[in-house]
């Protein structure tokens, strides 16, 4: 019995809680001609006719025809396969979109626009493979360079010379040096050259035939230029020199393990491999100023921009390729597609050509299809 006496009295109070709401003003809007909804639902959805091009890489920019797009770029969701595209425009009957990052597979493309429930008819969209090998006979390869004639340039530590590839995969040799770190295309034409048993770098003329010393300093192992044709140059164990378009050799930063150097505008970037940071610095008439670690990793190795500012690099014993654009918005490129580790890249115009050392054995070199043009390389520009 007393459970029954103790029910009815929290019945009743229950009842009177609900009335006690129900007489409450609701809070949802009330919408009418004057104050219409802004997401409104029922719209039919979207019809892909056609796509320009069919086909592609990565990065691609691809014109989507068809009818009931939305006009604000943001409001339509352009899916290929599982993953995103980014809608560069957008009108009624067209969208602009940038392909995202997928390889070597045939996907479904599909519209869903704000304001309907489903998705739009779907068609085929084919991501050509974007890696491709070069090499992976060269004993010890170190460094990678790029000619304007598309010839890449391999430099193998262990049989102290300088392959040339052209094109159609012929191999040959270029120069003989002991090259020990980065090569790159400089000031002339010319391939400039670490040696870092050597203490210096050296250039190589554009026909090969001819070697000269350009500098000479600890352990070069990478090195860039500057929009004014002065060379910095990275050395393991002791840190960032300046050599100047007047001869003159200044160090300007202590950096314990630096291992790449690459220049973008006015800034001049490094990675520090055991620390586990990429440094930024400014560039100034006085050296480098205001240091500021802008990555912090397990242990960053190669590193490159693309035009647009955004960074491009590499994480040792990892096996993909990691971007970082100026806002810091990281992105991943070619998951566990890739090599471990990779030390050299080398960017030439859409593409990333990227070294495995090997470490005193056979290495591979091979590219991957980045579909951004590369950042300028202002010693070539010299």
């Amino acid at each position: 019995m007393k459970f029954k006496i103790l029910k009815v009295p929290i019945g009743i109070l229950f009842l009177g809680l609900l009335l006690l709401f129900a007489c409450e003003e609701p809070e949802q809007p009330t919408y009418d001609a004057n104050h219409p909804d802004p997401n409104p639902t029922g719209f039919q959805p979207a019809k892909i006719d056609s796509l320009s091009p069919g086909e592609g890489f990565l990065k691609d920019v691809v014109q989507i025809y068809g009818k009931r797009f939305n006009t604000e770029p943001q409001f339509n969701f352009v899916a290929f396969g599982s993953k995103v595209a980014e809608v560069l425009s957008a009108s009624e009957n067209m969208l602009e979109v940038r392909a995202p990052n997928i390889s070597g597979e045939t996907v479904k493309v599909k519209i869903g626009v704000k304001g309907s429930e489903f998705w739009s008819n779907e068609t085929d969209f084919v991501f050509f493979d974007a890696l491709s090998t070069i090499d992976e006979e060269i004993l010890w390869p170190m460094g990678v360079a790029v000619d304007d004639s598309d010839n890449v340039y391999i430099g193998s530590a262990g049989d102290e010379v300088i392959y040339k590839i052209t094109p159609d995969g012929t191999k040959s040799q270029f120069a003989a040096v002991p090259v020990s770190g980065a090569i790159e295309f400089g000031p002339g034409n010319y391939l400039y050259v670490c040696e870092q048993g050597e203490g210096k770098i050296v250039r190589i003329s554009p026909d090969g035939t001819t070697v000269e010393d350009v500098v000479t300093v600890d352990s070069p192992i990478d090195f860039d230029w500057d929009a004014n044709g002065d060379m910095y140059i990275v050395s393991n164990w002791i840190g960032i020199n300046r050599f100047d378009t007047g001869g003159g050799l200044t160090q300007v930063a202590s950096i314990d393990n630096g291992k790449c150097l690459r220049i973008f505008e006015s800034n001049l970037y490094v990675s520090d491999i055991w620390n586990g940071v990429i440094k930024k610095y400014d560039i100034t008439a006085n050296g480098l100023e205001n240091e500021e670690d802008i990555y912090e990793g397990d242990s960053p190795l190669g590193i490159e921009f693309d035009a647009e500012g955004t960074m491009y690099f590499t994480e040792a014993w990892e096996t993909s390729l990691y971007t970082m654009k100026p806002d810091g918005t990281q992105e991943v490129l070619y998951e566990g597609q890739l090599m471990t580790p990779m030390h050299y890249l080398t960017f030439y115009k859409k593409k990333m050509y990227i070294v495995y050392p090997g470490w005193g054995d056979v290495g591979q070199t091979m590219s991957a299809y980045i579909g951004v043009e590369q950042a300028p390389n202002y010693g070539r520009s010299q």
